[in-house]
């Protein structure tokens, strides 16, 4: 089973550019068997993943979460269903308890996005895969992700970070058996049973697309224009801007399964 683990939705993600509706359709559209909606420091209720199921029967829909961590890191968490569990900015101590308690799966999102390092609580935490290929993960993150994954020898995970249809199944992961549940979900990552996927196509389009955004942005830039006046214009991410300003590298990875 394909799926793409990493995705939001307008309805409870301020960054979410469409609506759940558009989102499965968008899954449906790139070839995917399943999706897990995971918004930001919100975890949909089973009324709502339940009726969106009923829309869209041919398309295994779960829920799962982005939590922002107290020392600003993002964790997707699967596996877990209990809403009152979650708050934003809780300390990774305290998360990393709920996972180990709940046998839920934790996932580190786009490590280095943000930050240089990794927070030493955040490390002490159980991860059981570390994202190294999404939308928001450049080149320049490519090299210290990868040694991350090594010295803690834990799988590689890959997702899109989906914020709209057009980025869906730019990554993914594909599981050897079928998918029904949070629970199995979690599960089949902690065993480590997948393995990953990138469109390889799409991504080397998305690199050319990219590189005129680039181009665009790096004459604003030596025109005087700030990193938030390029996004309000133009939409860039705010990372892919401070990183580009810093001389790093920002196109999209192509991981090797």
């Amino acid at each position: 089973m394909r799926f793409d683990l990493h995705t939001h939705t307008n309805r409870y993600s301020a960054c979410g550019k469409a609506t759940p509706q558009e989102m499965m359709a968008g899954a449906i559209d790139h070839s995917l068997d399943g999706i897990v909606i995971t918004e930001h420091n919100v975890l949909w209720s089973e009324e709502e993943i339940n009726e969106l199921r009923a829309a869209f029967p041919k398309l295994v829909i779960l829920r799962g979460i982005e939590v922002t961590t107290a020392h600003g890191e993002h964790v997707l968490v699967f596996g877990i269903t209990d809403p009152s569990l979650f708050t934003e900015h809780m300390e990774d101590s305290v998360l990393g308890e709920i996972i180990a308690e709940h046998q839920g799966a934790a996932m580190l999102a786009h490590p280095f996005r943000y930050h240089d390092e990794i927070h030493p609580d955040t490390m002490a935490m159980p991860l059981h895969a570390i994202e190294i290929a999404s939308s928001n993960i450049r080149k320049h993150m490519q090299g210290p992700i990868d040694a991350l994954v090594k010295s803690l020898g834990i799988p590689a995970a890959a997702s899109s970070d989906a914020h709209w249809p057009e980025n869906l199944g730019l990554y993914g992961m594909e599981f050897p058996y079928r998918i029904n549940t949070e629970q199995e979900l979690a599960a089949a990552i902690r065993k480590g049973d997948f393995t990953i996927f990138a469109d390889t196509a799409r991504v080397n389009q998305m690199n050319l697309e990219l590189g005129k955004e680039i181009s665009l942005a790096s004459r604003l830039m030596d025109q005087g224009y700030s990193d938030r006046q390029i996004r309000d214009l133009y939409g860039s991410s705010m990372s892919m801007l401070q990183a580009l300003r810093a001389g790093k590298e920002v196109e999209l990875v192509t991981p090797i399964p």
